[in-house]
């Protein structure tokens, strides 16, 4: 057999209730201001709070705003990166999925964006690290590369270049990114 207790809990409430303040000497009412309170309970700082809110939050959309301003951010503007001409609409852009046949002088220009950070000479002595391309294609996109070491010789074309790093789909049906450092640029007429 188990002891209980045999208190009835709603009891206690009522006669707690029944009472009106428990009979605690060191019970200080929440009605009252303790002694050495800090909070004012006879005032109302809801105004001034609420104010200060409303300062904040202003301040808030005034900053977004002059930070709109200041970097020219706004519906109305005209978007400078759009093209008034759109490619597909470029007679000289036509059937050029890699811009390669674009005139010579844009041609040229792309081409020497894309040579930037190449070797001029092998990095590694025992390994053979180089991209052949050719000046008359303008684009280093279909070059060959070549990589081979004592036990691996393997070639590939590039799909694509990129400042630092280039693309490469190898001949045995693998593609990597290789570094534009790693690798000697052959230019060929």
């Amino acid at each position: 057999m188990e002891p209980r207790l045999n208190i009835n809990v709603n009891e206690l409430f009522k006669t707690a209730l029944a009472q009106g303040e428990p009979e605690d000497p060191n019970f200080e009412s929440w009605a009252e201001p303790w002694d050495e309170d800090f909070i004012d309970v006879n005032s109302n700082h809801f105004q001034n709070n609420f104010r200060a809110y409303d300062e904040q939050r202003q301040g808030l959309g005034d900053q977004i705003q002059r930070y709109v301003d200041m970097s020219h951010m706004h519906a109305d503007d005209v978007n400078t990166g759009s093209d008034p001409v759109p490619m597909s609409q470029n007679k000289a852009l036509i059937s050029s999925p890699d811009l390669s046949s674009v005139p010579a002088v844009t041609a040229s220009a792309k081409l020497a964006s894309q040579v930037n950070g190449f070797n001029n000479a092998q990095a590694n002595p025992d390994v053979t690290l180089g991209v052949v391309a050719s000046a008359n294609a303008g684009t280093l996109v279909n070059a060959r590369v070549v990589a081979e070491t004592p036990s691996t010789k393997i070639a590939g074309t590039i799909i694509a270049v990129g400042d630092r790093e280039f693309a490469v789909a190898w001949d045995d049906k693998t593609a990597s990114v290789e570094r534009k450092g790693d690798y000697e640029l052959v230019i060929t007429e």
